[in-house]
């Protein structure tokens, strides 16, 4: 893809600055750290069946964003690597699409391999996302359950070590601050190889400490209150409920693997989560898995994906969340770098840790998308 290099804007608005006789203060040095703008394109129209709505009550979802990259040498042997990236723009606060709310972080390399500090994606969520959520499966195999069983999600802060290539292996590492409290951190990592230089085989973890599953409750003593209609009413007391903190782990493996010269490729994986409940240590654990296949013919390609997951498995039968699944179909072509697509799917349940439904939901996405 074609990249828009900084230097050149740098000279063009230096060449402004000092050609004027306005106040100006040019901050730092001439960019040479071959600073690089990318970004994506990425708007679509989404509409679904289910839970009182109809697939006319659609919404636009915009998740275009842009960022910044490059690097730069310091001395013999230590490049500095850094980059800047905006989260969606169909985000309303600033958290959610301001710049640096995506992937944001300063790092080092060398003969060393890799290392990285700052906002990031997580060893296990990468793995999770790509390839094995799309297309439209994250709404079951995205979360770590539907049971509220979860790693640490997404991207956080973080400390990430990728290794040097050893052959066809490669592996990474990383750890960070979370949970509830002040001891609350997380580890994980990821191993990924190329067996028979065709088959990719994926391994990864993630344990982490004093989660937040459920919040306290404040209890309320017994005594009477005035209703709407200013009669004194009883009021029953109420104990109080404390929060529910679990210890997590979190592990995944799976496959990508091509059909011969049939252009038709499949990607599968199997993940387990667990958390135990650290007052009574109670465990719930629950499985996952998820199944993609595609085909290209040239330009054109398909993809039919399937994910579910099963029911939870609870030591003291407190946790009853029942299993979902999904199924997707995508259809995309390539017309001169961008990427129209149209994808039609249907699950048992909504997922994401929604109350298990009766009925079933049809859902639905136009979209288009550019990276540049």
């Amino acid at each position: 893809m074609n990249k828009l290099s900084l230097s050149a804007v740098s000279l063009a608005v230096s060449t402004v600055l000092f050609s004027t006789g306005a106040s100006a203060y040019v901050l730092g040095t001439e960019n040479t750290g071959n600073v690089e703008v990318y970004g994506v394109v990425a708007v679509s129209a989404y509409g679904h069946t289910g839970d009182d709505t109809n697939v006319t009550d659609y919404s636009i979802d915009n998740e275009t964003r842009v960022g910044f990259r490059g690097s730069k040498q310091m001395t013999d042997g230590i490049n500095v690597i850094f980059q800047v990236e905006s989260g969606y723009t169909d985000v309303d606060d600033w958290a959610g699409g301001g710049l640096g709310f995506r992937d944001t972080f300063v790092g080092v390399e060398g003969d060393y391999g890799k290392v990285t500090v700052g906002r990031q994606l997580t060893p296990m969520y990468e793995v999770v996302d790509w390839p094995f959520t799309n297309p439209g499966l994250g709404r079951v195999f995205d979360p770590a359950a539907t049971g509220d069983i979860a790693y640490m999600y997404d991207r956080t802060e973080s400390i990430r070590y990728f290794a040097p290539a050893m052959g066809n292996l490669n592996i990474n590492v990383a750890t960070g601050r979370a949970g509830s409290d002040e001891n609350g951190h997380w580890f994980g990592g990821a191993a990924k190889y190329k067996a028979f230089d065709t088959i990719t085989l994926h391994a990864t973890f993630e344990y982490g400490n004093s989660r937040q599953s459920k919040a306290a409750v404040d209890g309320v003593a017994a005594g009477h209150k005035i209703d709407e209609n200013g009669v004194i009413v009883p009021v029953a007391a109420v104990d109080p409920i404390d929060a529910v903190v679990t210890d997590t782990f979190t592990y995944l493996v799976g496959f990508e693997a091509p059909i011969l010269d049939t252009g038709i490729s499949i990607a599968a994986a199997y993940k387990y989560g667990q958390a135990e409940n650290i007052a009574n240590k109670n465990v719930d654990s629950q499985g996952s898995y998820s199944v993609v296949a595609q085909y290209w013919n040239g330009p054109l390609g398909i993809k039919l994906g399937y994910a579910a997951t099963e029911d939870v498995d609870s030591d003291d039968n407190s946790n009853t969340e029942k299993g979902s699944s999904v199924t997707s179909l995508q259809v995309m072509g390539v017309v001169n770098g961008f990427v129209p697509y149209v994808r039609l799917g249907m699950t048992d349940q909504l997922g994401w840790g929604a109350s298990p439904l009766d009925d079933q939901e049809v859902f639905a996405r136009v979209g288009l998308e550019y990276g540049f």
